[in-house]
């Protein structure tokens, strides 16, 4: 018997998920990338994978509180699911922990985001957070930085406008 293929279904937020470059939002630098201030990322998908961008800073949420820039649902084979937030920021990196920390943990746009991707899945949920950057910090400095703020962050990926974008898919 075959796997069983699901839509990821975001119900009311379905209309910031990412379909093309500045669609629905600028963010959004086509259907699995990011894309702000010359910095970028993407996640590159395999044959029975499926994943979506969702803009969440002026899509998802308009407010002032803190919040990451999009996430990432990814819809690996064996029933694997993971969500990664994203955060892109330039130099105020303590910052951006600051805040993917808040989206994780003070949002309930977040959990209704999970409860929607989990909906009939089994299989576990990987969280997973990454800051794109082009500022470097020591790994000293971000282990103090992921102990104050009790967020551990996969990476803090390089992002300038002459490198490569970075691939979520290197980091799993």
């Amino acid at each position: 018997m075959g796997e069983q293929k699901t839509v990821i279904d975001l119900d009311s937020f379905t209309s910031c998920v990412c379909s093309g470059r500045a669609v629905p939002n600028k963010l959004c630098d086509g259907e699995l990338a990011f894309e702000e201030k010359g910095k970028k990322v993407t996640l590159s998908l395999r044959s029975g994978e499926e994943a979506k961008a969702l803009a969440i800073d002026g899509c998802v949420l308009t407010d002032n509180e803190p919040k990451c820039d999009g996430l990432f649902l990814y819809r690996a084979r064996k029933n694997k699911n993971f969500i990664f937030l994203v955060e892109l920021k330039g130099g105020e990196i303590d910052h951006a922990f600051g805040q993917l920390n808040y989206m994780r943990n003070n949002r309930p746009e977040y959990t209704q985001i999970k409860t929607l991707f989990m909906d009939n899945q089994t299989g576990s949920l990987r969280e997973e957070a990454f800051i794109v950057s082009n500022h470097r910090i020591s790994t000293v400095d971000k282990q103090k930085l992921e102990n104050q703020n009790q967020l551990r962050v996969k990476a803090i990926l390089f992002s300038a406008a002459s490198s490569p974008r970075p691939d979520l898919r290197d980091y799993l």
